[in-house]
């Protein structure tokens, strides 16, 4: 905040680096016609003043509420959802508004969070990526679900599965599984989430390592389950919560009981692993939680009291292990 109580504008900035209005929004926005000398005045400036860019128009000397911008993959996955519906309580109380926008479907996915933070005042992404947005000097960027390696480019919230997985690996132990498999989604290489729960689940496996396998979120699912199932795998471990409640329905169409036949675990902790029978056994994670850490931490930076980057830029919410019937 400027020393008069409001938040810093553009003709500020203007003011600090002796220039023109229409050089700081070039400079903002990595624009040509200016030298690095100026560019560089332009953005120590705005590192000086806190400034952060309006979505409404840079020379705006009142600026309108705060809007967050969310990206995220697919909406129609029931966990974004439920972020995002998170978010917007978490924002309400600020009087902050929330844009939520969508990568898989759009022409560039690559692009959406670049360009969403064009039109907003702080962006989140999850699953998308986030580094290297242009034009937004001073906004917050926050990675959802990002590690600590990515600190000296964004801000992090971390979803840590460590101690959940531990926790896991002893009721596992204690039910007798010796031949662990995670089915991770198909589409690229195998991702973070599996590696952890293939490593983490390798002391149980008799052969001294997890195997991974790739399936559809949608199809496919009988054909996958019968070569599980002739592997000798005596529990599952899903991608989400989504993808085990689907295969819990074709085990059940193909006369396998659970847990009798095969145990199955989820991840996420959404509504659905219990409303489901038998109730699924998840690594919950405490997507409120989530929802107010990333508010609480783009509050901070908007405000200069959290840095944009670095250590102090980094929240973590853990999984929690969560007990039920299909184990």
């Amino acid at each position: 905040m400027s020393r008069s109580g409001r938040r810093p504008t553009i003709i500020d900035v203007a003011e600090r680096a002796g220039v023109s209005r229409q050089t700081v929004s070039r400079a903002l926005n990595d624009m040509s016609g200016i030298s690095a000398g100026t560019r560089e005045r332009v953005l120590a400036a705005v590192q000086e003043l806190n400034y952060r860019p309006s979505r409404f128009g840079r020379g705006l000397v009142e600026q309108g509420p705060i809007t967050l911008g969310l990206v995220v993959m697919d909406l129609s996955n029931a966990y974004y959802a439920e972020l995002g519906a998170a978010v917007v309580r978490a924002c309400a109380p600020l009087g902050w508004n929330v844009v939520l926008a969508e990568a898989e479907h759009a022409p560039d996915p690559e692009a959406v969070a670049g360009e969403l933070a064009r039109r907003v005042d702080a962006i989140v992404g999850y699953g998308v990526r986030t580094e290297g947005i242009r034009g937004t000097a001073g906004m917050p960027v926050v990675r959802l679900d990002g590690s600590v390696d990515q600190l000296e480019e964004l801000a992090v919230v971390e979803l840590a599965p460590a101690e959940a997985i531990a926790e896991l690996v002893e009721h596992l132990r204690n039910a007798g599984v010796r031949r662990p498999l995670v089915l991770d989604l198909v589409g690229g290489p195998i991702g973070d989430r599996a590696l952890a729960l293939a490593a983490g689940l390798s002391e149980l496996h008799e052969s001294g390592e997890v195997p991974v396998r790739e399936i559809h979120p949608r199809e496919g699912h009988r054909a996958a389950l019968e070569e599980a199932l002739a592997s000798g795998a005596d529990v599952l471990l899903s991608f989400n919560d989504v993808l085990a409640v689907r295969l819990l329905r074709t085990l059940r169409e193909m006369d396998v009981e659970v847990p009798g036949g095969v145990r199955l675990v989820g991840i996420d902790g959404l509504e659905i692993a219990s409303l489901v029978t038998p109730e699924l056994t998840t690594l919950s994670i405490d997507i409120e939680a989530v929802a107010r850490e990333t508010v609480s931490l783009v509050e901070g930076m908007l405000d200069g009291s959290v840095p944009l980057t670095g250590p102090e830029a980094h929240r973590v919410v853990p999984y929690r292990l969560e007990v039920g019937a299909s184990t």
